[in-house]
């Protein structure tokens, strides 16, 4: 049940108001320091990591270290977990109790540097690897530096037994901390047993740096590793597969019927889906963008936001009126109607339903628009049903996203209002300060790590999810950015507004990676296939335009972890060998040797599938495995060699 004063307090502390703001934040912090709740604690906490203002800083820090009683203090320890924050680590390893749960006691341990202790914890690593494995990003990263500053092996050890050897599920800070670890340790069979497990990206780095060291493999072929050393060395001098950019020369020019107000691209990327003032969603054909056919008309008044259920069986749009439509996307047909509760006190800004958002189950609904309320619906056979309600703004809440995982929802808003909410419940969880007007437009990275933000400070900006941590400022919009849109490897992001340009970014790091110009009026729209070789986008001069690149065959499969290569999935290349760039070849030779030496019970397949200009690079094998079974590539032979079959 929720705690009218406490949610009086903690909204006083993110007070920004220039005249009183500072007072009734301290304020709130003091009386929340008296209270000596748990709750308290934790939203205290809170203050302590997220909280701009040094008094309110202190005044949390001065309340937190006093605190005794074993809930408040597994209350920091939530907080400090969910975010990864080493001042809160540091006062949990000062606290007269510990955390009642052994794993975040040696989180806190860890984080605050004091690894004596946490080694007479923590002696066989399970409590570090156990909590590592469910993780919040935050945590998991400050974990990988603080570990990459001190050498811990016993981090590496904790996260090898689990994430690592599922080398293409953890991130680069965290890949990069376990490389630095080992290499500075010297623990060069270690790194030598991890690149096996690893995508052929990462890969090579490790194997050229243990051949950089002179580091010999025992008890194997020396000519056959050597070679593996020369096709790393080759492949790390060369660009990664990658695709063409989005150019404007490949713009594909599509004239709508009238002003585009939302897409959105379908599963199977055959069709893209618009919106438009006239209150009809029109299907297009990829790749000739012909028309397919216009939904069934059903009196909407503008359709400002879509969304698809995964199965593609149903669309979800919400229009100008405040209503809410759920799409027979088979029969083209409406099979529900619904409305969104709207601001009251405003006749004309309380009838705009702005932004839906899915979860990725389909199965909640979140819907806003005019007025304070976001509002949450649960999604049955086509039916919705409402459960919660949110206040997210005081005036109007034009954009939401969720979370790929569906743990999280994100609410933007008035004068940079932008929010987090747990799902499926709704609790509020922080608010995110950086924007100084509307954020109008959202999008989150696929793997659910990083967080795009569009305002009408011409900016957009990068957050850390889920600990909200800013993560950097994109400059070069002219006027206000309306849409976001990310590719699904989450590399790319593609931002445009009111300027009529779309512009492009790297990520994570947030450089610039070209602009599109072709639109004339305000870019509404941006929709990217699930591919990512087209990017879409739809504005106000009736157009869409197509932006299309060009996808490596070998993309994917150089960022796969090695032992989920199929080497049926490797001969298949062998009649586009002629035909790759001299990059591709050399990735292609890498990743083909090192499927060898993890599957070497495979080799008669592997040697058929390739002409005499690619097996010029093929590895002897010394020792092999019974049918079926991989070994790693470090073991001692038990088994006399077998007469290779197939051509050399």
């Amino acid at each position: 049940m929720s705690d009218p004063r406490l949610d009086r307090l903690t909204a006083r502390l993110t007070d920004t108001s220039k005249m009183f703001g500072p007072r009734r934040r301290r304020r709130a912090a003091e009386e929340l320091s008296t209270l000596g709740t748990a709750a308290a604690a934790a939203v205290l906490a809170e203050a302590l990591v997220r909280s701009s203002d040094p008094v309110v800083g202190e005044i949390a820090r001065g309340a937190l270290e006093g605190v005794q009683e074993q809930d408040a203090i597994d209350a920091v320890a939530d907080v400090m977990l969910s975010t990864g924050d080493e001042v809160l680590a540091r006062l949990l390893a000062r606290a007269a109790r510990a955390p009642s749960d052994p794993g975040r006691h040696a989180v806190a341990l860890f984080l605050a540097g004091e690894f004596d202790r946490y080694a007479d914890l923590d002696f066989d690593g399970s409590l570090l690897r156990g909590v590592h494995a469910g993780a919040e990003a935050a945590l998991r990263r400050r974990l990988a530096e603080k570990a990459r500053a001190g050498g811990r092996l016993e981090w590496v050890r904790a996260v090898a037994d689990g994430a690592v050897r599922q080398a293409g599920r953890v991130s680069d800070i965290e890949w990069d901390a376990v490389v630095q670890t080992l290499s500075g340790a010297q623990r060069w069979d270690e790194l030598w047993r991890l690149a096996f497990d690893a995508p052929a990206a990462r890969a090579a780095a490790v194997i050229r740096t243990v051949g950089d060291a002179r580091w010999r493999l025992p008890d194997t072929d020396p000519a056959g590793y050597q070679e593996l050393v020369r096709l790393a060395r080759r492949a790390c001098a060369a660009e990664l597969p990658g695709t063409t950019p989005f150019g404007e020369r490949q713009a594909q020019v599509i004239s709508s019927l009238s002003d585009i107000q939302s897409l959105t691209v379908t599963r199977d990327g055959e069709q893209v889906i618009s919106g438009s003032s006239r209150g009809d969603a029109l299907l297009w054909h990829v790749p000739t963008g012909s028309p397919v056919g216009p939904l069934a008309f059903s009196g909407s008044k503008r359709v400002l936001t879509m969304a698809t259920t995964p199965d593609e069986k149903l669309l979800i749009t919400g229009d100008l009126g405040g209503g809410i439509k759920v799409w027979d996307l088979r029969s083209r047909s409406v099979i529900g109607e619904y409305s969104h509760t709207m601001a009251k006190r405003n006749v004309v800004l309380g009838r705009n339903l702005l932004a839906v958002a899915l979860s990725p189950d389909a199965d909640l609904l979140a819907s806003s628009g005019y007025g304070p309320n976001v509002q949450l619906w649960r999604v049955s056979s086509g039916r919705l049903t409402r459960t919660t309600t949110l206040k997210a703004d005081e005036l109007w809440v034009p954009c939401l996203a969720v979370t790929p995982d569906g743990s999280m929802l994100v609410s933007g808003g008035q004068k940079g209002n932008l929010r987090l909410w747990r799902l499926p419940g709704g609790e509020p969880i922080r608010a995110l300060e950086g924007h100084t007007d509307h954020v109008g437009s959202l999008a989150i990275t696929p793997d659910g790590s990083l967080l795009a933000t569009g305002g009408y400070d011409r900016t957009v900006r990068l957050w850390h999810l889920p600990s909200g941590e800013p993560a950097g400022v994109l400059r070069g919009h002219t006027q206000l950015i309306r849409a976001l849109a990310m590719t699904p490897d989450g590399k790319l992001l593609a931002s445009a507004g009111q300027d009529s340009v779309v512009r492009l970014w790297h990520l994570p790091s947030g450089e610039s990676a070209g602009q599109l110009r072709g639109h004339r009026g305000t870019v509404e729209a941006l929709a990217v296939s699930p591919d990512g070789s087209l990017l879409a986008s739809g504005s106000s001069d009736g157009r869409m335009l197509w932006w299309t690149r060009k996808l490596s065959q070998l993309d994917a499969l150089v960022r796969t972890p090695l032992g989920e290569v199929d080497p049926v999935r490797v001969r298949r290349f062998r009649g586009s060998y002629d035909r790759f760039t001299s990059a591709e070849r050399a990735w292609f030779d890498l990743i083909a040797a090192l499927v060898r030496w993890r599957h070497r019970h495979d080799v008669e397949l592997l040697d058929a599938s390739y002409d005499d200009q690619a097996a010029a690079h093929d590895v002897e094998l010394s020792d092999d495995v019974s049918e079926g079974t991989a070994r790693d590539p470090h073991r001692t032979p038990n088994r006399p060699r077998r007469k290779r079959k197939g051509r050399r």
